[in-house]
């Protein structure tokens, strides 16, 4: 059975770390909503999606525990700094691509 939260193998070294903190963020009893919440730039690029596509990590939220994290129209304003602050140490950043899914890029 797949995890909502199961990580892609293709993932560069940087946005596995990344992912690995999101789900430490999450928790253990975390939902993705019955989305799978990670994507690496190539299964994205392969699914024909139109951003995110030269990202690190593609992070879909549809209505999981990850969208208060993503999405501000949600009110949580606390989560979404949260998840810039787990994304810090790596130094990458969350830019959302649409009200269901956002991206992670490097802070250059």
């Amino acid at each position: 059975m797949r995890n909502d939260f199961d990580i892609p193998g293709d993932l560069c070294p940087r946005a596995e770390k990344a992912a690995e903190a999101i789900v430490r963020l999450l928790g253990p009893d975390a939902s993705g909503g019955g989305c799978r919440a990670f994507y690496s730039p190539e299964e994205w690029r392969e699914r024909g999606e139109t951003y995110g596509r030269k990202s690190l990590l593609v992070l879909v939220h549809d209505g999981g525990d990850l969208a208060r994290h993503c999405n501000y129209d949600y009110g949580d304003y606390k989560a979404v700094e949260r998840l810039a602050e787990t994304l810090k140490p790596f130094d990458l950043y969350v830019e959302a691509c649409t009200s269901w899914y956002s991206a992670v890029y490097p802070i250059y």
